[in-house]
């Protein structure tokens, strides 16, 4: 069993050492925004996430996600179908999810907000169990010189037929023109 002390330490290491990498599969075209283009094209990523409970008697926890998804223009925003595969630790459980996803994202300047969604199969241990895995959230990026970009992303998680319900919050860093 591990400590809750060294399950904090680890999800605060993984949050301090591990970082986000998405890279736009095309160049910036003429006269749109570092946000707009970057958020365009395929984007693949591996980013930490601090588990933050709705229950109080639940301790925080921690894992990471591995994510895909390809922006396509639509007007004045980008709508990203995708996927996410998704492992946590919390109060000596593994929580993992699978799951089809989708991302509005509605560039703005430097700015680039987004609200994102997903449902699939998930499954907690201690008991086991199984269910729907829902994700609901969004989040905010800043993109600087269309090189490099910092942003914070926040999401309601479930499982459906298990106790596991939780806020994730994780960093967007993205670096790549």
């Amino acid at each position: 069993m591990i400590s809750r002390t060294l399950r904090l330490g680890l999800a605060a290491l993984a949050i301090a050492g591990l970082s986000a990498y998405e890279r736009p599969a095309h160049a910036q075209e003429g006269g749109e925004s570092a946000a707009m283009s970057k958020s365009r094209g395929l984007h693949v990523g591996l980013g930490p996430v601090l588990l933050v409970p709705t229950d109080r008697d639940r301790p925080m926890g921690g894992g990471l996600d591995l994510h895909a998804r390809y922006g396509i223009k639509v007007g004045p925003t980008v709508i990203a179908p995708g996927g996410m595969l998704g492992g946590y630790v919390q109060s000596a459980r593994f929580i993992g999810v699978a799951m089809p996803t989708a991302r509005v994202t509605l560039p703005v300047g430097p700015l680039a907000p987004f609200l994102m969604g997903g449902v699939g199969p998930g499954w907690v241990s201690n008991p086991s169990e199984g269910g729907l895995a829902a994700m609901g959230g969004g989040g905010l990026t800043l993109h600087f010189w269309r090189i490099v970009a910092l942003g914070l992303e926040m999401s309601y998680q479930t499982v459906t037929g298990t106790e596991f319900r939780s806020l994730a919050f994780g960093p967007v860093i993205s670096f790549g023109g």
